[in-house]
């Protein structure tokens, strides 16, 4: 055999070889290869919009038989919900009033021992300190709570907010209104924990 058959062609030569012939290219890019190809793109889409078109048709078809089932489960959901929320604020404001009770009393029960204690020696004076700082803490928890305090002297008496523990005639306030607090009342917000015990002026 030749020794030159078993040699590769140049480099240029393999390189031309690859490249598509002046007629390819010509054929590639003719009008008639572009519309087909303009063609073959339409028709995918029409394909395309026809699955889209038969997707809606079966969602329609679905909403239609299933969509009123749908409405009526989110609105069952929607009215348990909110009454899920409304019970469980009820319980909070419940559990809210029945420790704002309780540490009402305890109030009470720490302004009777500060009237009662004259402190004198500085040990007693200590304890007492002690004592106000809790009965601080209290008053600083009442405040979170949004309790507050009744109005009384200087207001109108209020059957509501004011327990009547007697009248007087007193110059200095207009008859029916509250001229001496016994004891203090409180709410929670919108409700009256305790009225507040007064003296109304006559």
């Amino acid at each position: 055999p030749n020794a030159e058959e078993g040699k590769h062609p140049p480099a240029s030569e393999a390189t031309d070889a690859a490249l598509p012939s002046e007629d390819m290219s010509d054929i590639l890019n003719s009008p008639a290869f572009l519309q087909r190809k303009v063609d073959v793109l339409k028709s995918d889409i029409s394909a395309i919009q026809s699955e889209i078109d038969e997707a809606n048709t079966l969602y329609l078809a679905a909403k239609e038989e299933w969509g009123p089932k749908f409405d009526k489960i989110n609105d069952e959901s929607r009215l348990m919900q909110e009454r899920f929320a409304r019970e469980g604020s009820q319980e909070a404001r419940v559990a809210n009033i029945d420790v704002v009770s309780k540490m009402v009393n305890l109030i009470d029960t720490y302004d009777r021992a500060f009237q009662s204690i004259d402190a004198s020696t500085d040990e007693e004076i200590e304890i007492v300190n002690a004592y106000k700082a809790t009965y601080d803490l209290i008053l600083n928890s009442f405040q979170e709570l949004n309790v507050t305090k009744v109005e009384t002297v200087g207001a109108e008496f209020d059957y509501e907010n004011h327990q009547a523990i007697m009248s007087m005639p007193r110059d200095e306030f207009e008859e029916g209104m509250v001229c001496q607090e016994m004891a203090p009342g409180w709410r929670c917000g919108e409700d009256l924990i305790r009225p507040a015990m007064v003296v109304v002026a006559a």
